[in-house]
């Protein structure tokens, strides 16, 4: 399964994760929906930047629906 760190899940076959990007740099992440029991993944977002302090770098926020 890809996906670095599960973060939430979008439906009963879905998560939202991180995933790196192919540098292998595990700070350079971006979102990505993951399918359960395959090897699809979506890109949710872009990478975000590499270095805590960059200006506009964001965290995600989950909420229950």
């Amino acid at each position: 399964m890809r996906g670095r760190q599960l973060l939430a899940w979008a439906d009963g076959n879905s998560l939202v994760a991180w995933d790196i990007g192919g540098d292998g740099n595990q700070f350079h992440q971006r979102l990505v929906l993951v399918t359960i029991g395959g090897e699809k993944t979506v890109p949710l977002s872009d990478f975000r930047s590499p270095k805590d302090n960059t200006k506009g770098r964001w965290e995600p926020v989950f909420a229950e629906r």
